[in-house]
């Protein structure tokens, strides 16, 4: 159900990122982390079909969790977590510490889902996403 995210694969998680994130990502940047190879990049799918997506920058002993979305019909069926916990787990494998993001504070189910997970908040950026949109920066260690 998990597999490595490929190109061919952009074009429908391009279509969960603008119906769940709505982010200034684009068709190219999608193609160019796949390029990169310090991302790590896993759909979930069922029968061919994508309902989920993780995005994680490997980088050194931190990894940045760039991008995480779920159909919203799917939501609520732990396919966020199990996403999120594969690569959690492959990137410790990899020598990977410590996990950052950064959420808009007004999202509550995301902020929720993380705390859930083990992120701890560890400071605020003031209208990261806009006026008065601010992020909160969380983190997740291997040791806590």
């Amino acid at each position: 159900m998990i597999s490595q995210m490929r190109i061919d694969d952009v074009p429908h998680v391009f279509k969960i990122n603008k119906e769940v994130l709505d982010s200034n990502w684009g068709l190219l940047l999608y193609k160019h982390e796949l390029l990169d190879l310090n991302t790590r990049a896993f759909v979930y799918k069922v029968n061919d079909v994508i309902d989920g997506y993780v995005i994680a920058k490997y980088i050194g002993e931190t990894s940045d969790l760039l991008q995480i979305a779920v159909k919203e019909s799917k939501q609520g069926q732990k396919i966020g977590y199990k996403l999120l916990t594969y690569v959690w787990e492959l990137l410790k494998s990899e020598g990977v510490e410590e996990m950052i993001l950064e959420v808009k504070e007004k999202n509550e189910a995301a902020v929720s889902f993380y705390k859930n997970f083990g992120f701890k908040t560890i400071y605020k950026r003031k209208n990261y996403y806009g006026m008065r949109k601010d992020a909160l920066v969380m983190r997740m260690r291997v040791n806590d």
